[in-house]
């Protein structure tokens, strides 16, 4: 991904960097995919060389594809599946959720993915290659602007600059099928974070402001003052990797505030640490617990506590909160682990 501010000196090295972030991404779901937590039968068509990650990067990546879908879901369930919605996903990368997702018959209206051309361009060449991702998007599917984007009745991947989705990209969507009066989810995965805030806080306020029904899912790290953040962040640095939005959105009541301060109705904000032991099903912790041993409990509890789950929704009619407030996990704590929602 790249997310240089303008402002200042070229940073074509970080832009690298942090493009390499996807495929590093890519690698450790395919490595779960491997090693039996999660089912993505896409995944191994974007990687390049796969390699087996250590237990508690296996761990993480359960925890973030799984958890993330669950609340994707729930989103898709609002109102039943007559109910027209559509996503988002900012800065999309090699991710294979729409094609998972269809696989499985789940309907979107539209599925829009958005990232910079160096991206695109491998996505829709990985694409047109492998029968099996393109069957799925469908016949009508069409490949423009000199290869980098892809059309199609439920899909649209765009080649862009997400700190021009206001100017640019949100009239390239509409021009695409983009329909402001329907449920719309925006989705972020470690995307906002390496942008200056002033940027990505443009696209929350466009999307509270200007959609009847949305919601906004985010994955990002945070608590990057404390002795493990700081070595995180030295280490990313090393790889010319600057997380510019961390310091903006450090902890989970600022990431909470990144919604309500913007006239969001609600949001909610939870770290890797809280969702592993008490929104996950204890059958599956049981059931990863069987294929590897997780014996650095002490590194899993530092590194999951530096990241986190943030969503909130924004609704105009107040009869919408009740379906909007049932996009949450489930709690296990509660009624002896029956299933009670958080």
């Amino acid at each position: 991904m790249d997310f240089r501010n303008p402002y200042r000196e070229d940073t074509s090295i970080q832009d690298n960097a942090i493009r390499e972030t996807n495929d590093d991404a890519i690698t450790s779901k395919f490595s779960a995919v491997n090693t039996g937590y999660i089912k993505d039968d896409f995944v191994k068509f974007f990687v390049k060389k796969p390699a087996r990650r250590p237990p508690i990067i296996n761990r993480g990546s359960y925890v973030r594809n799984k958890q993330l879908d669950f609340l994707i879901t729930k989103f898709l369930d609002i109102g039943g599946s007559d109910v027209k919605k559509q996503i988002v996903s900012l800065g999309a990368g090699s991710d294979t959720r729409y094609f998972h997702f269809k696989s499985l018959s789940r309907k979107f209206y539209k599925y829009f993915e958005i990232d910079y051309p160096e991206v695109t361009s491998k996505k829709v060449f990985t694409i047109h290659k492998h029968k099996e991702l393109f069957n799925l998007i469908g016949s009508d599917a069409k490949i423009g602007k000199g290869g980098t984007e892809i059309y199609a009745s439920d899909y649209c991947l765009l080649a862009g600059d997400l700190r021009k989705f206001v100017e640019v990209l949100v009239p390239r969507m509409e021009s695409n099928g983009f329909d402001r009066s329907i449920p719309t989810l925006f989705l972020s995965e470690c995307v906002m974070i390496y942008m200056d805030p002033e940027d990505s806080n443009k696209i929350v306020e466009w999307a509270g402001a200007n959609l009847i029904s949305t919601m906004f899912l985010v994955y990002e790290q945070i608590l990057p003052n404390d002795a493990f953040g700081s070595t995180m962040l030295q280490n990313l640095k090393l790889r010319n990797i600057e997380l510019r939005g961390i310091h903006a959105y450090p902890n989970l009541e600022s990431q909470k505030s990144r919604f309500l301060s913007r006239g969001w109705s609600h949001a909610e904000a939870i770290d890797i640490n809280e969702i592993h032991d008490s929104h996950i099903d204890p059958k599956e912790l049981a059931r990863m617990s069987k294929l590897e041993i997780l014996d650095e409990l002490e590194e899993w509890h530092l590194l999951a506590a530096h990241y986190c789950i943030a969503w909130a929704y924004k609704v105009i009619d107040e009869s919408q909160k009740l379906l909007y407030d049932q996009v949450r996990f489930v709690d296990y704590r509660k009624k002896g682990r029956k299933g009670q929602s958080c």
